[in-house]
């Protein structure tokens, strides 16, 4: 059973890579969307555009808040929801044991 929950952490992990990569694919395709460069969506959301250069290309080194992506969402004029909804069709459905109640060993 040991075994099991390590491949489950294990795929987890890689599917919260994934999804952080989406995230970052969502901000940049909602930003061109909306007409607007990193400069200004940076700006507009009181952060610095190197950070948000690097949440696009899936290089941020720490996580990122939900009060920061919530700034990127106002700023774009999307609810947050959006981005995450987004993100996640972009890295594809969940691994069938993630998408239950609760993971096996998750206790």
């Amino acid at each position: 059973m040991k075994e099991r929950a390590n491949w489950d952490k294990e795929t987890a992990d890689r599917y919260n890579q994934e999804l952080d990569r989406c995230l970052g694919l969502a901000v940049q395709e909602f930003r061109t969307a909306n007409g607007l460069t990193q400069g200004e969506l940076a700006k507009a959301a009181v952060m610095s555009v190197r950070w948000l250069k690097k949440l696009e290309a899936n290089q941020l080194t720490t996580a990122y808040s939900i009060r920061r992506i919530d700034r990127i969402a106002c700023a774009l004029g999307v609810p947050i929801y959006d981005l995450f909804k987004r993100a996640t069709e972009m890295a594809g459905p969940l691994p069938p044991w993630l998408d239950q109640e609760g993971a096996e060993g998750d206790e």
